[in-house]
């Protein structure tokens, strides 16, 4: 009776550990499969926030943007490229500041040597 009992237990407990490893191999592939979409979808932010922080770079007067790259990775927003006075660096920094759902400004701006094009 006790080689049954024991028998019937180890029985229960395979069949138990089978249950749990499909099931971890169905949350593993439904965890690979989530970030694939939440990749497209930050992708798809940053390209929605850096258009946003164009716009209100090229939209301020007395701002030159046309030498200034946006670039996006989560809510940082980093500013690269010159500018032709040293007063615009901050100007550009504080514009992309204000704009919605910027959580943080790399400011990477350097004024435009004389003579450069």
């Amino acid at each position: 009776m006790r080689i049954s009992t024991l028998a019937a237990t180890c029985a229960v407990l395979a069949l138990l550990s089978n249950a749990a490893i499909a099931q971890s191999t169905s949350d593993t592939a439904a965890s690979q499969a989530a970030p694939a979409t939440s990749k497209a979808d930050a992708r798809q932010h940053n390209r929605q926030l850096s258009k946003a922080v164009r716009h209100a770079l090229h939209s301020t007067k007395g701002l030159t943007s046309s030498n200034i790259a946006v670039l996006v990775k989560g809510g940082t927003v980093s500013l690269v490229g010159t500018v032709p006075d040293s007063k615009q660096i901050d100007v550009a920094g504080d514009v992309a500041k204000r704009v919605p759902q910027v959580s943080d400004v790399d400011n990477r701006l350097i004024v435009e040597e004389e003579g450069a094009q």
